[in-house]
């Protein structure tokens, strides 16, 4: 059931990303920047859930906060289908990230007291469907915009925007609120073996109750500090915000790869990522998640920064992104069940997923910044492009060895 909620959960997430044109530019003749901030501002919005995550989780348990945050996430989608004009529907989109993280925060706190002693590999586990969830609203968003004309006249353009905006965010509410319906009915079966109180509650459950037993003094002792898996959130989403948003485009005005070409490179890591998050969740749980995920970084950020030596050959790149692949399966397992074993429950997993936003919409940013940068007066070489990648790569290993010298202080107080 958990898994079903996640699928439907993450779907709204991408499903007007296919269509950004049609909602947008069609619908209120914006501009294609301007369409595109559509799909970055939810993840600013993501910022406003840690605070209403802090004072929510004092009164309500991981339940009532899902069926809270999925009923107003239907809300705020229904209202994006109206016609309400391109700013009103930013700062309706900005709120509605609020409520995103709200959700996935919740979902995630259920597995892990669903998960019990297990709680990395169950944390591992229901990533796989919270990606597929990504996948199939991306698919369902594109199938909507098929369903619907191409007519030649303005006004006919306008309203085929219209009616795709009607088909994907109406199918985006009704996930939200089927979710909400799912998690209320349900209410006693995804419970978990821990009671859902809130956390302000005599006996309620904290975020490492169920972790594994480490004896204390070693190198991998919990519980973590929560700024560990933020800092571990924002690198790797914002080393994987250039994967997604800056190398298709080197890729294909640089290098002459094709459309087909681009579409599997970037796909295939991020197929790999959501196959290996199980089964490095299970390793999380054998050899601890801090020491599977400081040998996964450091791996991560060697094969990033070999991406622009392999780029020019495609079975070359298509084997570095294989490790990336896998190895961003590792990173996510582990980092989310650190942010689990810091003890503060669902705020933990609101702060992750916020973190990990801003890191996407960081790196996205900082890297047309620093590409700007390096290009001075002329247009951007692929040199440029190639370094960008190095200094994000030479940052995520930075910030892993970081958290590595954190541990081993801590370690050696005790």
């Amino acid at each position: 059931m958990l898994a079903l909620l996640l699928v439907l959960s993450a779907m709204p997430d991408t499903m007007a990303a296919p269509v950004l044109k049609e909602i947008f530019v069609d619908r209120y003749g914006a501009g294609l920047r301007e369409a595109q901030s559509f799909m970055a501002i939810n993840l600013l919005g993501a910022v406003v859930a840690v605070p209403i995550l802090m004072r929510a989780r004092r009164r309500m348990g991981p339940v009532g906060l899902l069926v809270a945050g999925s009923m107003a996430d239907a809300l705020l989608l229904g209202v994006l289908a109206a016609p309400i004009g391109l700013w009103p529907s930013l700062a309706v989109r900005l709120a509605e990230g609020a409520t995103d993280v709200v959700v996935f925060a919740s979902l995630f706190d259920l597995v892990r007291r669903n998960a019990g002693p297990h709680a990395a590999r169950g944390l591992g586990l229901a990533s796989t469907p919270l990606l597929l969830g990504l996948g199939a609203g991306a698919v369902a968003g594109g199938m909507a915009a098929q369903r619907v004309g191409a007519p030649g006249a303005e006004a006919g353009v306008a309203a085929a925007g219209a009616d795709v905006a009607l088909a994907v965010f109406g199918v985006s509410a009704l996930a939200s609120v089927l979710v909400a319906l799912g998690a209320l009915v349900f209410r006693r079966w995804i419970g978990g073996i821990a009671r859902c109180e809130p956390e302000s509650a005599p006996g309620a459950a904290s975020g490492a109750a169920h972790a594994v037993a480490v004896p204390p003094g070693t190198f991998d002792d919990r519980p973590r500090p929560l700024a560990w898996s933020c800092t571990m959130a924002f690198v790797d989403r914002a080393t994987g915000g250039l994967i997604t948003t800056t190398l298709p485009g080197v890729l294909a005005t640089f290098l002459g790869y094709s459309a087909g070409q681009r579409g599997w490179l970037i796909g295939l890591p991020l197929l790999l990522m959501a196959i290996c998050t199980g089964p490095a969740g299970a390793l999380c749980d054998r050899f601890g998640s801090l020491r599977v995920r400081l040998l996964a970084g450091s791996g991560y950020a060697l094969a990033f920064a070999a991406l622009p030596l392999a780029a020019s050959s495609q079975a070359a790149l298509g084997a570095v992104m294989v490790v990336v692949g896998v190895l961003a399966g590792f990173l996510f397992s582990s980092s989310i069940s650190i942010a689990a074993e810091s003890g503060r429950g669902t705020v933990a997993l609101g702060a992750f997923r916020a973190a990990g936003d801003l890191g996407f919409f960081a790196g996205t940013s900082l890297s047309i910044a620093l590409v700007a940068a390096l290009g001075g007066d002329t247009e951007a070489t692929y040199a440029d492009y190639a370094w960008t990648l190095v200094a994000f790569a030479a940052l995520h290993a930075i910030a892993t060895g970081a958290i590595a010298l954190g541990a081993w202080r801590v370690s050696s107080r005790r």
